[in-house]
C-alpha cells in the first residue's frame, strides 16, 4: 500500500488571544497591559492618518464611509493575508490596503506566553471635510 505524503498543516489563526498583537511604539513604557494596548492603538491610528490619502475618485464622487481591511499578524509580527472586507467605493478600500502594507512589523499576539497568528480587522473611516 502507498504511504500518504505528510501534508503541511496550516497553523491556526486566532481571532482573540490572551495578548493581542500590538502596533510598535509603546513597549518601553512600564504600563499595564490595557494601557499599553491603548497606546499601541493610538500609535497605529497616528500612522494610518499620517499616510492615508483621500482618493480623488472618492472625493469627486462625495463618497464617505468606512473601509475595513483584514489581515493576519504572524508569529514574527509581519503582516500577511491582507484583504478588503468592506469598501465604500471610490478606491477607499485600495487606499486603506496600501497604508496597511506600509506598516512596520507588529509585536505578535500571544497565547499561553507563545507567539501565535492573529487575525485583525482594521476599520478606516473616510469623512469629507
Amino acid at each position: 500500500l502507498p504511504v500518504p505524503e505528510p501534508t503541511e498543516v496550516p497553523e491556526e489563526i486566532f481571532r482573540v488571544v490572551e495578548e493581542m498583537p500590538r502596533f510598535p511604539g509603546c513597549e518601553e513604557e512600564a504600563l499595564p497591559r490595557a494601557e499599553r494596548q491603548a497606546c499601541a492603538e493610538r500609535k497605529m491610528l497616528e500612522f494610518v492618518y499620517r499616510h492615508i490619502r483621500y482618493p480623488d475618485l472618492a472625493r469627486q464622487g462625495s463618497i464617505e464611509g468606512t473601509a475595513v481591511v483584514r489581515f493576519v499578524v504572524e508569529k514574527d509580527g509581519s503582516i500577511t493575508n491582507l484583504e478588503i472586507l468592506r469598501d465604500p467605493g471610490g478606491r477607499c478600500g485600495q487606499e486603506a490596503l496600501r497604508v496597511v502594507e506600509l506598516m512596520p512589523q507588529w509585536l505578535p499576539g500571544k497565547q499561553r506566553g507563545r507567539p501565535v497568528r492573529v487575525q485583525y480587522n482594521l476599520p478606516i473611516r473616510y469623512i469629507l471635510q
